[in-house]
């Protein structure tokens, strides 16, 4: 037994170290890569038990100097600058090949707002020639493209972000021959206040990066931000908290097997308690059976014959006669009551017939038993 629950438990243990490993080491702890465009300012947030620590690293590009990436640390989540909002503008002179699209992806913070005039060179014959789509992530598609109103000549598309995530500007060409636009990004980002923070790093191209360790204890958040120059491509990356997720297996194993044991000692109970049922039930049938058939006739039988030799000098004759036919010896018995009235074939008689009664007790007779005398 003891040798079955210590197997029981190493597999069990095995199997929640392995399902541990499995989410430390998969999608959620691996790395992601993602654009800090201009005037990004994401909240990193992570369960502190679980997590120990945010590393942040800017991608290797040829010519990238310094690109105002920073990453801080802060005790609770600040709050955003409402009054102080970054503003800058990009100028872009797109040059769309026909039934093709480009994109420009920024974060931005619920408040922001983002602005895009265009200018349309003129060519000919165009009827449909650009549409311009600004749209969260992940609900930006080719029927929402087609929906749009096209746009001709010069004016503004706006767009207010109510929640915070990364935002597509998308111009799409649906023609069947190339087109030119001129445009202007104005862009008004709400940043968060970063001033109370504790930990600030800058992670240069090529170097290791900046690693914010959590402390166990604690609201800690991290804060990405970065230049309003140009976008930033950066590696993001959650350290787990090994010891946690240790401990954690080795409680949910130790769990499982005292579950498993509870679990056996009641179904080795109610087994248990089930076969003794069925065995005593079993043993009363076979007990009353056996009375019925031999226990009780034996001992009557035995007193009977016992009374009859012991007392047969003493006792006139006519007392060892069958008190039916009055000629022969009383040499059977009846069952269940056991007394000995008649001979073997008046016996029969009385058991045979429709009233079977012992002529002593007129107890309702089951069998009659020759008694033989040695």
């Amino acid at each position: 037994m003891a040798a079955a629950a210590t197997s029981c438990f190493v597999l069990v243990l095995a199997l929640c170290l392995l399902v541990s490993m499995a989410l430390m080491a998969g999608h959620y702890y691996g790395r992601a890569e993602l654009v800090a465009g201009p005037g990004c300012s994401r909240l990193l947030r992570a369960n502190p038990l679980f997590v120990q620590d945010i590393m942040v690293r800017a991608a290797e590009e040829e010519g990238s100097g310094a690109n105002g990436l920073v990453l801080y640390g802060l005790a609770e989540i600040p709050g955003l600058l409402d009054d102080v909002p970054a503003v800058w503008s990009e100028a872009r002179r797109v040059v769309l090949p026909a039934n093709s699209h480009k994109e420009w992806v920024y974060f931005l913070n619920e408040g922001s707002q983002i602005e895009v005039n265009y200018s349309v060179e003129p060519g000919t014959g165009l009827t449909n020639p650009l549409r311009i789509t600004i749209a969260q992530a992940g609900k930006v598609g080719f029927t929402q493209w087609s929906e749009e109103p096209s746009v001709h000549g010069t004016g503004a598309v706006k767009q207010i972000i109510n929640s915070s995530d990364d935002y597509y500007v998308t111009v799409s060409n649906l023609r069947d021959q190339d087109t030119t636009a001129m445009l202007d990004f104005r862009i008004s980002a709400m940043l968060y206040n970063t001033s109370g923070a504790e930990y600030a790093c800058s992670p240069s191209p090529g170097s290791s990066g900046c690693t914010y360790r959590l402390p166990i204890l604690g609201e800690n958040v991290a804060v990405l931000s970065s230049g309003l120059k140009q976008g930033v491509k950066v590696e993001l990356s959650y350290g787990p908290r090994w010891i946690i997720y240790f401990v954690g297996s080795a409680i949910l194993a130790v769990s499982l097997l005292l579950l498993y044991e509870v679990l056996s000692v009641l179904l080795g109970f109610c087994c248990a308690v089930a076969a003794a049922q069925r065995e005593t039930t079993t043993t009363a049938s076979l007990l009353q059976s056996k009375d019925e058939e031999e226990g009780g006739s034996r001992g009557s039988s035995f007193e009977s014959v016992s009374s009859h030799d012991g007392e047969a000098g003493d006792e006139e004759e006519g007392r060892r006669l069958c008190v039916v036919c009055c000629d022969a010896r009383r040499d059977c018995f009846f069952m269940p009551c056991g007394h000995s009235a008649t001979c073997h074939a008046c016996g029969t008689k009385i058991v045979e017939g429709d009233a079977s009664c012992c002529p002593f007790c007129r107890r309702k007779l089951k069998k009659v038993r020759r008694i033989f005398c040695v």
